[in-house]
C-alpha cells in the first residue's frame, strides 16, 4: 500500500484527484503565456485551479487529492502524505493552492515522462492505496459542475461486466474527466496503463483515440457532459461569462419561444444520411402522458410552438392525441416531420387535428432515382403521394431536401415535380457530419459532404428555376430577414430546447442521444429547473459568435450570427479538429456570398432593417430559426 495515502483512501472509498502543475512562473498556460505574459497566465490558472479545488470540496463523502507534476511539468517520485514534505524539485512554490482549504486534501506526486503514464501513475497509487472509485479532472477549466462530478461516481458505482471508462468531453477534442472503478483496473490494470501512456494528449483527437481504444478493449465508456479547458486567449471571453463577469446570450426570464420533440427513433427507413443513424431504439421512451406533461412545462414556459421530429412521428401511436393536446388545449402552433406514407384517412384525421395550426414537413431529397438511392425504394412514391392527400384536406407540406453531394445535380428537376405537385415552399437543408454523413464505410462524409462552393453553384442554379416556376427557397427569406439585424449563433438553448424520446433534455434537437449535449432529464427534474440552471445550457450561451477568429473578422457577421454550431461541432470532430461552440462553420462557402448579395440589395435599396436594440442589448439570440410567430412554416435550423 502505498505510504501517506491509507488513511485517507479506505477500502470502498470515492477519490477525487485534481491533476494540476505547480504554482510556478512560465510552465503553466504557455500558450496564453505568449499573448498575455507569464504573470497574467500563471494568474489566469491559478484562478482556474483553485476554482476546481473549491468545487471539488462540495462533494461528500470523497477524498481529495491533489496530483502535482513538478515545476517543468513532469513527474517524480511516489506519494507524500498530508504531513510530509515534496521531494526537493517540488519544494518552493510561489504558492501553494492547499493553503487555507479543507484538511481534506492529500497531496501526491505524480510520476512518469508523459502526462498518460502520469495519469495511469496516479490511479495505480490510489487503488493501491485502497480507493474504490476515483476520478481524475484537468485543472485548467471553469470550475466543473458539481452535478458532473457526482454523475461521474454514480456511474462508476453502477456494475459493468464488461469494465467501465467514465471520460468528460472537452470542447478541444480531449477530456476534462477520466473515471475508473477498482475493479476495471484490476482486470485491465496493463491495457489501461498502455492506454494511458499511448494515448495522444493534448490533442484534438484524444477523446476519438480513447473511445476507440476502449472500444478495442471491449471497455464500456460512459460519457458526461460536454465542458471545456481554458488554453487560448478567445476561451478568456467565455470564462468571463462563465463566471458572471460579461453577460451570457438569451436570458432565461424572456422564457421558451418552440420545443422540438424528438419522439421517437423508430423509422421505417433506413437513409444514408440520417444524422440519427447511430441512435438505438428501447422501448423505454416517454409514455403519452409523459409527453403530455412535458408540452404542458413548456408552455407554462412560454413555447407557442411544437415541432415534432424523430425518426419518424407518425410511428407514435399517439401522434395524433399529442397534436390534438398541442392545438386544441393549448392553441399552439406545431409542424412535423414525415418520410412515411400518409393516406387519405390519416391526413383528414391529422387536418382536424391541426386546427388550421399545423404544417407538415415533408422529407425528399430528389427525382425518384436519387430520392430512393438515398431514402430507400418506394420513399419517393410514398412522399410524393402524402402530399397530395394531405393538400387535399388543405395541409400544404414544406418539402425538406438534404444538400449532400448526390442530391445536388437533381435539385432543379425536384424543384419543378414539387411545384407540379401543387407545393409552394423548399427548404434546403445543409449536412449535419454525423450519423449516417460522418460514415465510416466507404460511402462516408468525403462522399456524402459537398464543400460550401459545391453548394453555392447548386443554390444558384436552384433559384433561377425556382423564380421562373414560382417556387419558395425559404432559407433566402430567412437570410433576407437577418439583414441589418444583430445574431449571435442560434436560438437553441436561449429560446428552443428539444427532448429526446427518453426524457433527456438538449439545446438542438439534432444533438439528441449525444451525451455531451445532455442538459438534464425529465424523469429527473422539472423543464423550469433545467431550463434556468443547466450548466450545459449555460456552457452554450456563454458561447459567441465572435469567439471564432474567423467570425471576427467576417463582414456579414452580424447577419450570420456565425449560422449553426451544431453543424460546425461535427463537422469538426469528423475530421479530427476541436469541435464544441467555437468551431468554424463548414459551409461559409455558401452563406457568406449570399448574405453579401442579399445585404448589397438591401443597401442598394435603401430598405435595410435597423438593429434590434432589445437583441443587442440582451445579448439574445435571433440567428437560425428566428422565424416570427406570423409564419412558422420559416425557419432554417434542422
Amino acid at each position: 500500500m502505498t505510504s501517506g495515502l491509507e488513511p485517507k483512501t479506505q477500502q470502498g472509498s470515492r477519490v477525487l484527484v485534481v491533476m494540476a502543475k505547480r504554482l510556478v512562473r512560465g510552465t503553466v498556460k504557455t500558450r496564453l503565456a505568449a499573448t498575455l505574459g507569464e504573470d497574467e497566465a500563471l494568474a489566469v490558472y491559478e484562478r482556474l485551479l483553485l476554482g476546481t479545488l473549491a468545487q471539488a470540496e462540495l462533494l461528500r463523502d470523497t477524498g481529495l487529492v491533489l496530483a502535482e507534476a513538478s515545476a517543468d511539468g513532469g513527474g517524480v517520485g511516489r506519494a507524500a502524505g498530508p504531513g510530509t514534505e515534496p521531494p526537493s524539485d517540488l519544494a518552493g512554490p510561489p504558492s501553494d493552492p492547499r493553503a487555507g482549504r479543507s484538511d481534506r486534501w492529500l497531496r501526491l506526486a505524480q510520476r512518469g515522462d508523459t502526462l498518460g503514464a502520469r495519469l495511469a501513475g496516479v490511479f495505480a497509487d490510489l487503488f493501491a492505496g485502497g480507493a474504490e472509485y476515483v476520478v481524475a479532472v484537468n485543472s485548467d477549466s471553469p470550475a466543473i459542475p458539481v452535478a458532473y462530478l457526482e454523475q461521474a461516481f454514480t456511474r462508476l458505482a453502477t456494475v459493468s461486466p464488461r469494465g467501465r471508462l467514465v471520460l468528460g468531453p472537452a470542447a478541444d477534442g480531449g477530456y476534462y474527466l477520466i473515471g475508473l472503478d477498482a475493479a476495471t483496473w484490476n482486470a485491465h490494470e496493463d491495457a489501461l496503463t498502455a492506454l494511458l501512456s499511448s494515448s495522444p494528449m493534448s490533442t484534438a483527437s484524444l477523446l476519438t483515440s480513447t473511445l476507440r481504444a476502449a472500444q478495442a478493449r471491449s471497455l464500456e465508456v460512459v460519457q458526461l457532459p460536454l465542458w471545456m479547458d481554458v488554453d487560448e486567449p478567445a476561451d478568456l471571453a467565455v470564462l468571463a461569462r462563465l463566471a458572471g463577469d460579461a453577460p451570457l446570450r438569451g436570458d432565461t426570464s424572456a422564457g421558451l419561444r418552440e420545443m422540438y420533440l424528438h419522439v421517437t427513433h423508430r423509422c421505417g427507413r433506413d437513409c444514408r444520411h440520417c444524422y440519427n443513424k447511430d441512435a438505438a431504439w428501447d422501448p423505454g421512451e416517454l409514455t403519452t402522458t409523459e409527453w403530455k406533461d412535458a408540452i404542458d412545462q413548456g408552455v407554462a414556459l412560454g413555447a407557442s410552438s411544437y415541432v415534432f421530429i424523430g425518426g419518424d412521428p407518425l410511428l407514435r401511436d399517439d401522434f395524433v392525441e399529442l397534436l390534438d393536446h398541442i392545438t386544441g388545449i393549448h392553441q399552439a402552433h406545431a409542424r412535423f416531420f414525415f418520410n412515411s406514407y400518409v393516406d387519405e384517412a390519416l391526413a383528414a384525421e391529422l387536418s382536424r387535428a391541426g386546427r388550421g395550426l399545423l404544417r407538415p414537413l415533408a422529407s425528399i431529397d430528389g427525382p425518384r432515382a436519387i430520392n430512393d438511392e438515398l431514402r430507400g425504394p418506394g420513399s419517393y412514391d410514398d412522399v410524393m403521394a402524402s402530399m397530395v392527400n394531405l393538400l387535399a384536406v388543405g395541409l400544404e407540406p414544406v418539402a425538406n431536401t438534404v444538400l449532400v453531394r448526390p442530391v445536388l445535380p437533381g435539385l432543379t428537376q425536384l424543384a419543378r415535380e414539387l411545384r407540379a405537385a401543387g407545393l409552394s415552399r423548399l427548404h434546403l437543408i445543409l449536412p449535419h457530419q454525423a450519423g449516417g454523413v460522418a460514415g465510416g464505410s466507404a460511402r462516408d462524409a468525403s462522399d456524402l459532404t459537398p464543400s460550401g462552393e459545391e453548394l453555392l453553384a447548386a443554390v444558384k442554379e436552384l433559384l433561377v428555376t425556382a423564380a421562373e416556376i414560382g417556387l419558395t427557397v425559404d432559407n433566402i427569406s430567412s437570410w433576407r430577414r437577418r439583414i441589418g439585424s444583430r445574431n449571435d449563433l442560434c436560438a437553441a438553448g436561449c429560446r428552443d430546447l428539444a427532448i429526446d424520446p427518453y426524457g433527456r433534455v438538449h439545446a438542438c434537437v439534432i444533438t439528441a442521444g449525444d451525451p455531451a449535449f445532455v442538459a438534464g432529464s425529465l424523469r429527473e427534474e422539472r423543464l423550469e429547473t433545467i431550463w434556468r440552471t443547466s450548466s450545459s445550457l449555460r456552457l452554450l450561451r456563454a458561447a459567441r459568435a465572435r469567439d471564432r477568429a474567423e467570425c471576427l473578422v467576417c463582414p456579414v457577421v452580424d447577419a450570420c450570427g456565425g449560422e449553426c454550431w451544431v453543424q460546425a461541432h461535427y463537422a469538426a470532430r469528423a475530421h479530427g479538429r476541436a469541435g464544441g461552440y467555437s468551431a468554424p462553420f463548414p459551409y461559409c462557402g455558401l452563406v457568406r456570398p449570399m448574405l453579401l448579395e442579399l445585404q448589397a440589395a438591401a443597401e442598394a435599396a435603401a430598405s435595410a432593417a435597423s438593429a434590434d436594440a432589445d437583441c443587442v442589448a440582451a445579448g439574445a439570440c435571433r440567428g437560425q430559426s428566428a422565424a416570427g410567430a406570423e409564419d412558422y412554416a420559416l425557419f432554417d435550423c434542422i
